[in-house]
């Protein structure tokens, strides 16, 4: 076999994979606008897409790691909102306000985000689907937090710091608030309002002095 036949082996074979991967993931979202994230399973997901769950499982870990894709799409949204808030507007209120921007989108998003606490808090198995997205999300921020004060120059040390630890925390509140959620047994669009309270009620627990 030439060596250029070979590399069109590979291209085909490449081509091939991201076809798969492409359809599996239309076929998931397709399924999750009709049925909900939580009544799909992965044997709907490979049906739906022509594979095998062998094949299915050879490109995604599970069904969490196909809301992965939305996920990251989602964060530089966020990180562009947190950057728009006025300069005077305190780091944690900030990142609150500006996800309370895109909330409304994000609940008419297909798939929701809010689906990944259907079945409980996300944890290991999205942490296996997309290793360091929690860090990516606590960096995002950061990065945001830290454009609002930086003004073109580097940050000192401490100021550095100190965007990281709010990123932090604006994460674990977040996703406490999400917890919580699950844990009320609050879906729907009725619960939407009730989020939004226990956001407030998270940031205000992480700026409450002990």
């Amino acid at each position: 076999m030439t060596g250029s036949s070979m590399t069109a082996d590979v291209g085909k074979r490449e081509a091939h994979k991201i076809a798969t991967r492409r359809a599996i993931q239309a076929a998931a979202d397709a399924l999750f606008d009709a049925r909900g994230y939580a009544d799909t399973t992965v044997k709907d997901i490979a049906d739906a897409a022509g594979v095998t769950e062998r094949t299915f499982f050879r490109y995604f870990s599970g069904k969490e790691a196909l809301l992965v894709k939305d996920i990251e799409e989602w964060l530089p949204r966020l990180g562009t909102e947190i950057r728009r808030r006025p300069a005077t507007e305190d780091p944690l209120d900030a990142v609150k306000n500006a996800f309370f921007v895109l909330a409304g989108r994000l609940q008419e998003a297909q798939p929701n985000l809010s689906w990944l606490f259907h079945d409980g808090p996300p944890g290991p198995k999205l942490e296996k689907s997309t290793p360091g997205l929690l860090l990516r999300f606590e960096q995002e921020i950061a990065d945001a937090l830290a454009d609002r004060v930086r003004e073109g120059t580097p940050l000192p040390p401490e100021e550095e710091f100190r965007t990281q630890v709010w990123a932090r925390c604006a994460v674990a509140a977040l996703r406490s608030a999400g917890i919580r959620r699950w844990q009320l047994g609050l879906h729907g669009p009725d619960a939407q309002a009730s989020a939004a309270d226990l956001i407030d009620q998270a940031f205000d627990i992480v700026r409450r002095p002990l």
